[in-house]
């Protein structure tokens, strides 16, 4: 049998019991490959999976590095060695480490899979977004993206999003029991806050608001009063519409597409490009958002105060 041969057989029996979950052989085999032939990628990896099945975390990161250095091109070890960051929680330096992964490749669904983790982790779940979504965008039958995906809109009180996104990992799988459960999860949310919700919608109790009427004072307003009660309210209420509007279209129209162009570019730097442009371009349209916001609030005070002036 010739040295290739033997080396390969060596290795079809290491990934078998790899396989079977014996860790001790499989290690023992793949270090009898590296011994005849230490630059062998396949063997570097299968010792590195072992050492991660047995949670030996950092000597997997160590292998991966190994592995790096012999085919420095590639994205795939620093993906990997991404992922078991993640695992160890060490999730600022899996950033890090994912973002050289997709300066090799920005194609990488994994890649902004496992970014995507790290940044949920970070508690950046805006950026966990993006990152997932962009998986999703290379990967459209990923169901774990979605699941993730779904997970994170939990999280952020986004429910009907989140509902579309664990229907999509169920369509995808429709046995992935992870799915069913948040989906299930997310549903009784939409149902408590719809049998909460007043018809205004805002979650309220009606026999605080019963109460709350019967304790407050009133008084009879004169014709002139009511008049001027209704032409006052009228225009606070017309002025808010106009703010709130100016604060929506804002949000909408710069201030989003501003984080959602400075994330994207955070994702893909890869130590070449500065993204010092891009954060101004955010920190104006915040600028400009608080402004109206501030207005609005503005407003609102307006209303409080001339409810206090008829009042009693």
């Amino acid at each position: 049998m010739s040295a290739t041969m033997e080396l390969e057989s060596l290795l079809q029996q290491a990934r078998k019991s790899l396989k079977d979950r014996d860790l001790q052989q499989a290690t023992e085999l793949y270090e009898q490959v590296l011994e005849q032939a230490p630059g062998s990628i396949p063997a570097h990896e299968g010792l590195a999976t072992a050492a991660f099945v047995r949670q030996d975390y950092d000597r997997a990161i160590e292998i991966y590095r190994q592995v790096l250095k012999l085919a420095p091109r590639r994205a795939e070890p620093l993906i990997t060695i991404g992922a078991v960051q993640n695992r160890k929680g060490e999730f600022q330096q899996a950033t890090k480490t994912l973002r050289q992964a997709l300066g090799k490749n920005r194609k990488s669904a994994e890649a902004y899979y496992n970014l995507g983790i790290a940044h949920k982790g970070l508690n950046q779940l805006s950026m966990a977004v993006s990152a997932y979504r962009e998986a999703i965008r290379l990967a459209p039958e990923m169901a774990e993206a979605y699941l993730n995906l779904a997970n994170v809109y939990t999280e952020m009180s986004n429910i009907q999003q989140a509902i579309a996104q664990y229907r999509r990992a169920l369509e995808l799988r429709p046995d992935f029991e992870r799915a069913k459960r948040g989906l299930e999860n997310a549903q009784n949310i939409a149902q408590q806050a719809k049998q909460s919700a007043s018809p205004f919608g805002r979650l309220v109790s009606v026999e605080e608001v019963k109460t709350a009427r019967s304790e407050e004072p009133t008084r009879t307003l004169t014709p002139q009063e009511r008049f001027d009660d209704r032409l006052a309210v009228h225009g606070i209420s017309k002025e808010m519409e106009r703010v709130a509007m100016t604060v929506l279209n804002q949000l909408r129209d710069e201030l989003e597409p501003a984080l959602r162009s400075l994330a994207h570019e955070i994702m893909q730097n890869d130590g070449r490009y500065s993204f010092i442009d891009e954060f101004g371009v955010f920190q104006r349209a915040f600028a400009s958002f608080r402004q109206a916001v501030a207005r609005l609030e503005d407003s609102s005070d307006k209303l409080r105060a001339h409810e206090e002036l008829m009042r009693p």
